[in-house]
């Protein structure tokens, strides 16, 4: 179930302006459905920080600027999908401890790829909303993908004590723009 908070609010202002049972308009209610900004996080729990440091560390090696089908942080270590568009390829490559090695190229039917340069994230706040608002939960894995028209998206990965597990959409600042559970 993917729900935006977006919807919910103006779902409950709806709500709210027809339950008035006198003709005078409903009295002004303010929601609060989370914070408005994230802390700053000096150590995030996955590799986050490592991601400028790895593309950099790739573009070295394939010679320029190179657009991904995926780029992902665990807590050890940062994976990135480099896509061939023309060979219909991804070539994966591991970063751990700033050291960098590559697999052979995947074939690949379809997908969304982006340049480095789309990359807005603050890796600070990205995943401190999450870690604020559910500090229960185990954070597994940070994606940045591009969606079908080509923007990059932020999803997180988390699993709770009991084994439940959500993905969470957040913007470059860590804002939760929406949640699905698994």
């Amino acid at each position: 179930m993917r729900v935006g908070l977006g919807v919910a609010v103006a779902c409950a202002v709806v709500l709210l302006s027809a339950c008035s049972d006198d003709g005078d308009s409903a009295p002004e209610t303010t929601f609060s459905l989370g914070p408005t900004e994230c802390a700053v996080v000096d150590d995030p729990v996955l590799m986050v920080d490592e991601i400028d440091a790895a593309v950099a560390a790739v573009e070295a090696e394939l010679g320029g600027e190179q657009v991904y089908f995926e780029i992902n942080a665990t807590p050890l270590l940062v994976n990135l999908f480099v896509a061939d568009p023309v060979a219909k390829t991804v070539t994966p490559y591991v970063y751990v401890g700033g050291e960098l090695s590559a697999e052979e190229a995947l074939p690949v039917e379809s997908g969304s790829a982006f340049p480095a340069s789309a990359l807005a994230f603050d890796p600070q706040r990205v995943l401190s909303c999450i870690t604020d608002q559910l500090p229960d939960s185990g954070l597994d894995v940070f994606f940045v993908e591009a969606n079908a028209d080509g923007a990059v998206r932020y999803t997180v990965l988390t699993t709770n004590a009991q084994g439940g597990q959500l993905t969470i959409e957040v913007t470059g600042a860590g804002l939760v723009l929406a949640v699905d559970a698994i």
